[in-house]
């Protein structure tokens, strides 16, 4: 059984379901540069950060895409259509039962379209520490964030366990010595239901 000390989630497609919402996002700001993606190529690389999403279109494509304008464009009708997210249910269930226990967020996405998804489906109130690309700067597959969120909850890294959907995700954590379980496989899902707090744990207060 695993007996971590403390959890880290990932946000988009570990905790809430926001592919629709993102790739609607990224379509439309796109658009509004005469160029698009399908969403085939987008589901191969839903892991990476807005930025190298873009960055990595218009390397492939030869798009003349204004980057920054992409990202920001991007960023403000993510946060317009929250409301089509949803929780993802065994993993949700999972942050719930850790409440009041050491469990943070480390996510790719920038801190306004973190808190915006998250209190979409109701699980900001779960989280003393959310570490969102704002404020790590780095996205994964460098670990950073997870060290900082390893850090602010006041575990070692190893005494911690990631959850993660991307092999973005897996990387960092790997890099970071984190174990990690990859809630895209049916095996790591049947994990889940498993992982208990531990009583000593309990209350902890982050800190950064």
């Amino acid at each position: 059984m695993i007996a971590p000390k403390a959890l880290i989630f990932d946000c988009d497609g570990t905790l809430a379901l926001t592919a629709d919402l993102h790739f609607t996002a990224f379509q439309a700001a796109l658009a509004l540069q005469g160029q698009t993606m399908s969403r085939v190529w987008y589901e191969a690389r839903t892991g990476l950060a807005r930025h190298d999403l873009f960055a990595a279109l218009q390397a492939e494509t030869g798009a003349p895409l204004d980057l920054d304008r992409a990202v920001a464009d991007s960023i403000a009708l993510t946060l317009t259509g929250t409301q089509v997210c949803r929780p993802n249910p065994p993993v949700a269930d999972l942050a719930r039962r850790w409440q009041g226990h050491p469990i943070a967020v480390a996510s790719n996405a920038e801190a306004p379209v973190v808190d915006a998804v998250l209190r979409a489906c109701d699980l900001r109130g779960l989280f003393d520490l959310v570490i969102t690309l704002t404020e790590a700067g780095r996205a994964k597959p460098d670990p950073a964030m997870f060290l900082m969120a390893a850090k602010g909850l006041g575990h070692d890294p190893a005494d911690c366990l990631v959850l993660e959907d991307s092999a973005q995700g897996m990387e960092a954590a790997r890099r970071a010595g984190i174990p990690a379980l990859d809630v895209r496989e049916a095996d790591a899902l049947a994990h889940l239901a498993q992982i208990a707090p531990q009583d000593s744990a309990r209350n902890p207060k982050a800190t950064l």
